[in-house]
């Protein structure tokens, strides 16, 4: 595991920080989507955020815009999750 995903575990061990995927328009993505660490908005390359998603422990947080298709992550067990977990 490299040194980008342990810092990005880091990050989203605190308390209701969140993977979230976002589009921008300042050039800063070739696709215009970006994913960053909320609430403190650190962002996170595409590498290490695809790495984070192929673990287990990091589950949908909400269904997004469209059915199966989430926006935002949640490090954890979904099952033990409360209902007022502060989804964006």
């Amino acid at each position: 595991m490299d040194k980008a995903v342990n810092k990005a575990l880091d990050r989203l061990r605190r308390p209701d920080a969140r993977l979230v995927l976002t589009y921008v328009n300042d050039g800063s993505s070739v696709t215009g989507r970006a994913y960053f660490i909320m609430p403190r908005g650190h962002r996170v390359m595409d590498q290490t955020a695809q790495q984070l998603l192929e673990r287990g422990d990091v589950q949908p947080l909400d269904s997004g815009l469209l059915p199966g298709h989430p926006q935002s992550w949640k490090l954890g067990n979904w099952r033990t999750w409360s209902d007022d977990h502060g989804a964006a």
